[in-house]
Order: structure tokens, then C-alpha cells, then sequence
């Protein structure tokens, strides 16, 4: 059971007052253990301790008043369903012990039949308490075996064994000792030469022995343990206290003898080594079955918390770590009790040296920089104001803000180490807190030419450190060479929403609380510091006005700022420089290319939407004049390249003799297949005289468009792949085309049809007819608007044969066949429009290897084109294409493309580096929607003008996360065979026939 003090009497009242730490309470609840709250008579205005006989009198005399604190503690037992009460009234004033008699029967007569425990503690030798009397209406009496000498008295044993047994025998002839409980100490008293002694623990003890060197004595006839040392003053004090081998004796007597139990006086005071045999029997009968083992208690250890602190200031040092003791027994095997106990190593605390100490002094520490926000405007505060400061850097911020290192060192300030990515260092592995410690020592000693010897832990600041979590740190940076800088002001100037008023307030109430503190802890990075920027002059302002003094680390420890940040020596310094500066200015290169590709990016999609827009306004608007073609419908020739095309050429030509246009004919040319495309055709059609079918050797799809187009007479050709099936009307669109009145009697050139993929039966075509349809159809529209059509498709695409001519034809020299003779026909002026109501069903690629193959095929070809006609790039003289059209393709498709996976890098490394830091990652998150939210947003525009439909855009999702990654693949193969300067064949591509017929 535990016996927790949380039952009071208020002085004024006579009331109960209830001090219930509820934390504790869950503890204890869940380790099932019972629950008897003290209830006392301490009257604190009397002092510390002390207990009030008069309020006790008060309520022993007015029966209404003992009615209702007896009521009381039953509602308050229900409440928190506790198991009992213990009552410890002291320091009576009562003529006799009928009231207190009274008092207990009416309390254990209302408790009892409910089930409650009722125990009353009684004190060694007291001959107030007729305990016979009271042990009637008490379960359980606890006799407190302890303070033979205490606090008031002489120095001497806290409870020798013989004197433990004398009171045990005297108190077992009063009552029956199964119902007493032997409360033993756990504690010590610290009694200075001619002073009151002070209570110490167990770890206090060893602390003070270790510190004075102090030999500890146990005394075999007490077994109670003593020592004593002279205190810096030179001052005698003598230390008497309990441990585990004199609890041990005791706890081994009350078994022996019968009792009830043992209690502890008191938790938390006591040597943990207590608890290897607490919880088991130490009756002969139970030793003879299982014998203890001595060796469990020839190793102590202290408690990680509360260190031993050498000196006062706010700057530490570890002189020791915690380290395990070592101590020699001797057994009595006879009666199995500790004779003897020598402390052979005794056991570390941490011990902590404190210097530093300030005098009418502050000094301003900043945090978690440097930021280029703010850190430039406290910079320029401290350099107004003329104060010094500290700046505690972490390592990833200074090195992505450098020339604002270089500025915090040359302005006067002193620069300390707050790791390289702020972890907690109590949670990271020894390993991992030096290499964060190092590396940001190297870059400061890179950038400055200086390094340092002033450390704060990240999370853990105090300058008072009493948790595992705060003290390791410290431990670590120890290792390191460092001084650890405390804080002792913190206006936690980092929490979300704090005002400047709160900031300054709180510096101010906590610095007068306690002038002899004066390191104040501010941020300068980590998030929003607008208010730390705001209050900074303030705070200035005020400990000016008072005459105190803004000083530095350095000058507390009575050093140059040159012994605090030495110079940096080593070989490798200039290499280090080098480094950290190759990365910062390559980082912001990246940086600065991500934000240019987000706007330009921005930039274009708003303007492929408005140009689109624009083209479908004006359309609608002025809708296009058709001139007449002198006599009737020219006739026009449809060449159909092909290679190895044998699933689908038959399929394809028979496709173009559904045409509705009245005058065409097909020119089929087979660029020399291996496989049977040339004879199934040659079989199917030999005898329509709408199709000429021809061969020649293999020479690429150029050689064969150029083959073809110089068989017909015809004025006008279109040109489509041998997988393409066309709308029946699609030729008829086209050649319409060709009869829009242009203004100043422009001449149409070549008109673009509308491409789509007629096989979506894979995930990977699926993304391909969204990309045809929200890119290319899409992007096509847009540039109608300004002629600067790069491509009309090899799909479908419709010519002015003397446009052709002019431009030289179809060339060799590139994969790009189609973009390369578009851009020529434009530089020789002419129109070049889009006819989307001339729909070709292509078939896509259905394996990734096939795709990579033919997208390969157009980047490559892409970039060749756009190399022979690089000087019409930003040549206002090609007005649409040299201004908008091919800067473009330079940006869009060749330059930012390259950057592109870096810039995806830096979207996953902010994500890691910012993990901690929900405002970063909300503001990068943001920026990602937003950008896929109008990425999207333009893609369904692009399929309400196709008139596609919407679900389909389902798909668009998971293809920009794929299907862009893909593409960096393509590009820089691509690029590598650009660079080598290698040719490039059309390839084959294998076909599966999956297109249907289209009508």
C-alpha cells in the first residue's frame, strides 16, 4: 500500500483540504496498490512541519465539527476510491486521552463497516497515545521507528537495531503484533558543527561523501551509517544516515518477529538497492527455502536526477558522470544480517561546476539561426543599440545562409554550437550527437575562420539541468571540448501566436524575480520571429535605462573572445571554405532554379489557358471566312508511310477509302519492311485505283514522306501514320482548312489535326491520351492563337505541297521530321493553323518499353530540330515562333526538364529537413496543392474543350507522380546521345492492332 500526504485541516476552516496529485494517483491505480492518505494536523503558518495541537483540540471539542471531517474524508474515499485513511495527529494538548479515544472510535465505527482500512500512526516512546486503548478501532498501528536522533537534537543514529528492538518489544506488549507496521527511515541528517541538522536522501549523502572525500563508517553494533567532512567554510559536519544494508536488519527483524509489515519513510529518500528484497519474505523459514543473494547489493547506483552542483552561474561544466559504487559485506550466516559494510568506490552522481556569475549584467542569446529574414533585422538592432550577443547556430542554417555567418562573427558577436540539424541530443546515439557537433564546428571554423567552445543543446537549455534529458547533453559536449551555456530567462519566445508584449513581459518578470540570473534565451530563426524582432529593443531598452550591462559569454568566464573562438588551424580549413561554399551557392542555385520552374511553370499554364481561350473566343466571336477553290475540290494525296506495319496497314487503308472528301488518293510507300506489310497491301488494294502502292529500301519515315510527296501531282498532301485510323470527315476538315481567309491574304501553309489515343486499355495509355489531350491538342490550340504551331503530327497532319517544297521537304537529319519541316514552313512565312475537328486514332505505345523507345525518338528528334533553327529563337522577326514558340521548347522541354529531378530532390530533402516544423511543412505542402490544384484545373479545361470526358482525368493523379519521372529518364538519354553527337534510326515499334475501326 502507499501512504501518500494529501489529507490536510485548514487552520481557518477546520475543514478538510485535500492536496491530491493526480498524476501520481493514476500511477498508483495502475499498480493496483492500495491507497491510505495521510491526514494530519501541519499548520504551515506555524512553520514548515509543524504541527497545531489547538486545531486538533478544536474539532476533538465540537462534535459537529468532528461529524463533519469524519463525513468528509468518506465522501472524499468515494470520490477517488481510496482504500483507507491514516490518521497522524500530533502534538496534543489534551488533559486525557478519552477525546482522542472518542475520536478515533467514531471514525473507525463510520469507516469499517464500509470497508475502509483505519490506521493511525504512533511515535517511538511516546506516553501520550494510550495505544492499547486506540489499537481498538485502528487495523493497523504504524510505529515509526525512526529519528532516535532528528533535526533538533545531537548528531547520532537515525534508528540504531537495538533501539528498533527495544521500542518493538515495548510497543508488542501493549498490542498484538500482527497489527503493527515498522516504519523504517530511508534518509539522513547533515548536521553542521553547533546548527540544526538538515534532512539529505540517501544520493545527497553519497554526493556530499563523494565530494569531501568523506570515509563512510558503518557502526556493527548500530548498523546505522556516519561521516564526516569540512565543508568549504571550514565547517564540521557530521553525516548519519540509512541504506539498504541497514534497512535490510530491520526489515529482516519485523519479519522474524511477526509483524504486520514495514513502511517507508520516506519514497524517493531512499538507496534503490532497498527494492532487490523488498518485495520478498525475510523469515528464516523463507531464507532456509531461497537464500538471498548478497551480491545484488555490492553494486549502488544514484539516481541520474538532481546532480551534485559545484558553484552558481549559468555556465557548466561536468567534472564527473554517473558511475556505479562498489561495497564489501560481511554476513553473520547464523542470523542472516549485515555486520559490516565497507564502500570500497563510492558511486557519481553527475557533479556539475556552475561559474559565470552575473553582476547588474544580461546577455542576449539567439537560437536555431541564422535566418535570412530575421537574423539581418536583430543584426541591425544590436548594431543600433550597440550590444553584443550570442549567436547558438544550427549547422544546416548557417550553411544555407553563410555571408550572414560571416556577418554575426565580423559585427562582434560570439557565435556557439547548436548541432548541424537540431535533434534532441538525449534521443540520439553518442555517434550521432558528436558528427552533429563536429560538422557544425567545421563549418563555423570554414566560414569564419574561427572556431568555438560554447555549446547549448537543442530542447534542453537549463541552466539548472535535473532530468536525464537535459544532463546528457551536458555530458556529451564535455567530451567535445565545450562549455555548455545555460539559460535562465526564457520567454519561450518560439510558442505559435506570442505577442512581443508577452515576450518582453516575460523577460522582464523573470529577470526580476531573480536579478542574480542573466542569460537570456531568444530565437532568431525556427519559425515566425516577428515578434522576438518587435520586443528585441524593448528588452534593450529597459535593462539600459537601469544601468545594467549587456556583456558576452567571454567576458563572464574572464576570456578574450579569442580564447572563446580560437583561431581555426588545419590542414584541411581552405578545403572545408570550399565545401561549404561550393554547397551553399549550388543550394541556392537549386533553390532559385525550383522557384524560377514554379513560376514559369505558373507562368506558362496561365498563358497556354488564356491563349486557348482567347483562340475559342475569337473563333466564336469571328467565326472564319471560307473562299471558294476555283472549279472543283482539288484533289489530294494521302501518303502513308510505313515499316513493318503489318497488323495495321491493311486496317488503315481501308480506313482512308471511307473518307467522305470527294477527290483523294493513298499513296502507300514501304520504306523496305521485313516483315509482310508491302505484299499484304499490294494483295488488298492492287486493283483500287485510289491506292499506289509502292517500296523502296529503308531510308527512315523522312525519306519516305519525300518519296511519296514527289509521286503525286496534287497540290495538297496529308500525311499520317500507317497505325492511324481517321474520322470519316477528317480529310474533308482538313482541306476546308486550306479555304479560311487569312488577313493580309496570309498564305496557310500546313494545318495540324487532332490526335488521340485509340487504344486505353492500360494504365500506361491512359496517361498517354491524357497528356495528348491536355498537352499536346491542348497546347496546339493555344499556339494557333499566334501562329507558332512547332508540330504539325505525323498523325495527321495536311500540307501545301509548294509549302513543302519550299521548306526543302522532309529532312534526314533529325527524329523530328514532322517538327523540323513545321518550323521551316514557318520561318518561310506562312500560316500554319489547327483543324481539331479532324480527329486521327492513333495506338500508343502499350509496354514501357515501346513508350520509352518512341518518346526517346521525339525528344531526341525535338532537340535536333530546335538546334537547326536555333537562330529563329528569340528572333523577333519570326514573331510568334521565334518569341513564344521556340523559347519554349528551350525552356520547357530542354533547359528546366534537366533541372527538374533536382528540383523534385529538394521538395523531398525540405520535407525531411523541416519534419519538426509543421509552419515549413504546411507552406511547402501549400505550394505543392497549389501548383497540382492549377495543373489540374487546366487539364479539365483542356477536356472540356476536347469535349473528353472528366472522369478520365482520374488517372491524372498518379501520372504526375510516374509519369514525369519516366520522362527525366528520356530526357537525359536524350541529352547524353545530343552530347555524343550520335544519329538515331526510327525505330520500330511493335503493334498490337488494339485501335478499332473509326467512322
Amino acid at each position: 500500500m502507499v501512504i501518500p500526504e494529501w489529507f490536510f485541516i485548514d487552520p481557518k476552516t477546520d475543514l478538510l483540504r485535500t492536496e491530491i496529485d493526480t498524476a501520481a494517483l493514476k500511477v498508483m491505480k495502475k499498480g493496483k496498490v492500495k491507497i491510505l492518505p495521510i491526514i494530519n494536523n501541519i499548520n504551515e503558518s506555524l512553520g514548515e512541519g509543524e504541527f497545531d495541537g489547538d486545531l486538533i483540540h478544536r474539532i476533538l471539542h465540537d462534535r459537529n465539527k468532528k461529524e463533519r471531517l469524519i463525513n468528509d474524508i468518506v465522501k472524499t474515499l468515494k470520490k477517488y476510491d481510496l482504500q483507507g485513511i491514516n490518521i497522524d495527529f500530533e502534538e496534543f494538548k489534551e488533559n486525557s486521552d478519552e477525546p482522542i479515544i472518542a475520536f478515533q472510535k467514531s471514525l473507525y465505527e463510520k469507516l469499517h463497516p464500509l470497508g475502509y482500512l483505519v490506521t493511525q500512526d504512533i511515535m517511538a516512546n511516546d506516553e501520550d497515545f494510550n495505544i492499547k486503548a486506540l489499537s481498538k478501532y485502528n487495523d493497523y498501528m504504524f510505529l515509526m521507528a525512526y529519528d532516535e536522533h532528528y533535526a533538533g537534537s545531537i548528531p547520532g543514529e537515525i534508528s540504531s537495531q537495538k533501539w528498533i528492538e527495544r521500542i518493538v518489544d515495548k510497543t508488542a506488549k501493549e498490542i498484538p503484533s500482527d497489527k503493527i507496521i515498522l516504519c523504517f527511515a530511508g534518509y539522513g541528517y547533515d548536521w553542521q558543527e553547533k546548527q540544526e541538522g538538515e534532512t539529505i536522501t540517501y544520493d545527497q549523502a553519497i554526493a556530499v561523501a563523494k565530494q569531501y572525500n568523506a570515509t563512510i563508517k558503518f557502526d556493527n553494533n548500530s548498523y546505522n551509517n556516519s561521516f564526516k567532512y569540512t565543508d568549504s567554510n571550514g565547517k564540521i559536519h557530521e553525516v548519519d544516515f540509512e541504506d539498504a544494508a541497514t534497512n535490510f536488519n530491520t526489515v529482516r527483524f519485523s519479519d522474524e518477529y511477526g509483524l504486520a509489515g514495514t513502511a517507508l519513510w520516506r519514497l524517493g529518500s531512499e538507496d534503490q538497492r532497498l527494492w532487490t528484497y523488498y518485495q520478498r519474505s525475510l523469515t528464516n523459514e523463507s531464507l532456509k527455502k531461497k537464500p538471498f543473494d548478497f551480491k545484488m547489493m555490492k553494486r549502488v547506483n544514484t539516481r541520474i536526477e538532481s546532480p551534485a552542483y559545484i558553484g552558481d552561474g549559468e555556465i557548466l561544466n561536468v567534472i564527473a558522470d554517473p558511475a556505479p559504487g562498489k561495497i564489501e559485506l560481511e554476513i553473520n550466516r547464523e542470523e542472516t544480517i549485515i555486520t559490516e559494510q565497507r564502500y570500497v568506490e563510492l558511486p557519481t552522481k553527475y557533479v556539475i561546476s556552475k561559474f559565470g556569475n552575473v553582476n547588474k549584467q544580461v546577455i542576449l542569446t539567439f537560437d536555431d539561426g541564422p535566418d535570412p529574414i530575421y537574423t539581418p533585422e536583430i543584426l541591425d538592432i544590436l548594431k543600433r543599440e550597440k550590444v553584443p550577443a550570442v549567436f547558438f547556430v544550427i549547422g544546416i542554417q548557417g550553411e544555407n545562409n553563410i555571408p550572414l555567418l560571416q556577418r554575426i562573427y565580423k559585427e562582434g558577436h560570439e557565435i556557439g554550437n547548436h548541432t548541424f540539424t537540431h535533434p534532441n541530443i538525449a534521443l540520439v546515439s553518442p555517434e550521432r550527437a558528436a558528427k552533429e557537433m563536429e560538422t557544425t564546428r567545421l563549418l563555423i571554423e570554414a566560414v569564419t575562420g574561427r572556431s568555438t567552445v560554447l555549446f547549448r543543446a537543442p530542447y534542453n537549455a537549463d541552466a539548472e539541468p535535473t532530468t536525464e534529458a537535459e544532463l546528457k547533453p551536458i555530458a556529451l559536449s564535455k567530451a567535445q571540448n565545450y562549455y555548455t551555456v545555460g539559460e535562465s530567462i526564457d520567454p519561450n519566445d518560439w510558442e505559435k501566436g506570442v505577442s512581443a508584449d508577452s515576450i518582453y513581459k516575460r523577460t522582464i518578470s523573470q529577470y526580476e524575480a531573480n536579478p542574480d540570473k542573466g542569460i537570456i534565451l531568444l530565437h532568431d530563426a525556427g519559425g515566425n520571429r516577428e515578434a522576438t524582432v518587435e520586443a528585441l529593443p524593448r528588452i534593450i531598452k529597459y535593462f539600459k535605462d537601469r544601468n545594467i550591462q549587456f556583456t558576452t559569454v567571454s567576458h563572464l568566464l574572464g576570456k578574450t573572445k579569442e580564447e572563446i573562438m580560437p583561431e581555426a588551424k588545419g590542414p584541411f580549413i581552405s578545403l572545408d571554405n570550399f565545401i561549404f561554399d561550393f554547397g551553399y551557392w549550388f543550394g541556392h542555385f537549386i533553390t532559385a532554379t525550383f522557384w524560377v520552374a514554379i513560376f514559369l511553370g505558373f507562368l506558362r499554364i496561365a498563358l497556354m489557358a488564356v491563349m486557348a481561350f482567347i483562340k475559342k473566343w475569337k473563333d466564336h466571336k469571328y467565326p472564319p471566312v471560307y473562299k471558294d477553290f476555283e472549279g472543283e475540290l482539288p484533289t489530294v494525296s494521302i501518303i502513308v508511310p510505313a515499316y513493318n506495319e503489318e497488323i495495321n496497314a491493311v486496317k488503315t487503308i481501308e480506313n482512308l477509302l471511307g473518307q467522305d472528301y470527294p477527290f483523294f488518293d493513298i499513296v502507300f510507300v514501304d520504306d523496305g519492311s521485313k516483315d509482310k506489310t508491302f505484299a499484304m497491301i499490294k494483295e488488298a488494294f492492287a486493283n483500287n485505283p485510289k491506292v499506289k502502292v509502292h517500296t523502296k529500301p529503308n531510308g527512315g519515315k523522312a525519306s519516305a514522306l519525300n518519296y511519296g510527296i514527289a509521286l503525286t501531282q496534287n497540290d495538297y498532301v496529308i500525311c499520317i501514320d500507317a497505325d492511324t485510323q481517321l474520322k470519316t470527315d477528317a480529310v474533308s476538315q482538313l482541306m476546308k482548312g486550306f479555304r479560311i481567309q487569312l488577313k493580309n491574304n496570309k498564305e496557310i501553309g500546313a494545318i495540324a489535326g487532332n490526335v488521340k489515343v485509340g487504344n486505353e486499355n492500360t494504365m500506361l495509355t491512359k496517361w498517354q491520351s491524357i497528356e495528348y489531350t491536355t498537352a499536346q491538342n491542348f497546347d496546339r490550340r493555344a499556339f494557333d492563337l499566334i501562329n507558332g504551331i512547332t508540330v504539325v503530327p505525323g498523325a495527321i497532319g495536311a500540307f501545301k505541297k509548294e509549302a513543302i517544297e519550299k521548306a526543302g521537304g522532309f529532312t534526314t537529319d533529325t527524329l523530328a521530321e514532322d517538327c523540323d519541316l513545321t518550323i521551316r514552313i514557318l520561318r518561310n512565312d506562312y500560316h500554319i493553323i489547327n483543324c481539331i475537328e479532324a480527329v486521327a486514332v492513333t495506338e500508343a505505345p502499350e509496354s514501357l518499353k515501346e513508350f520509352m523507345k518512341q518518346r526517346f525518338r521525339w525528344s531526341y528528334g525535338i532537340m535536333q530540330a530546335f538546334w537547326k533553327n536555333r537562330d529563329a529563337c528569340f528572333n523577333s522577326r519570326y514573331k510568334g515562333l521565334g518569341m513564344v514558340a521556340l523559347p519554349n521548347i528551350l525552356l520547357f522541354q530542354i533547359v528546366l526538364p534537366i533541372f527538374a529531378p533536382l528540383a523534385d530532390l529538394v521538395l523531398i530533402l525540405s520535407l525531411f529537413w523541416n519534419y519538426n516544423d509543421p509552419d515549413s511543412l504546411h507552406k511547402i505542402l501549400i505550394y505543392y496543392i497549389a501548383f497540382m490544384l492549377v495543373d489540374m484545373l487546366v487539364s479539365v479545361i483542356a477536356f472540356i474543350f476536347e469535349k473528353e470526358k472528366l472522369t478520365k482525368l482520374i488517372w491524372l493523379i498518379p501520372q504526375r507522380f510516374v509519369y514525369r519521372q519516366l520522362m527525366y529518364v528520356i530526357l537525359f538519354k536524350a541529352l547524353r546521345r545530343a552530347i555524343k553527337g550520335e544519329s538515331q534510326s526510327w525505330g520500330v515499334l511493335t503493334r498490337t492492332g488494339n485501335v478499332a475501326t473509326v467512322k
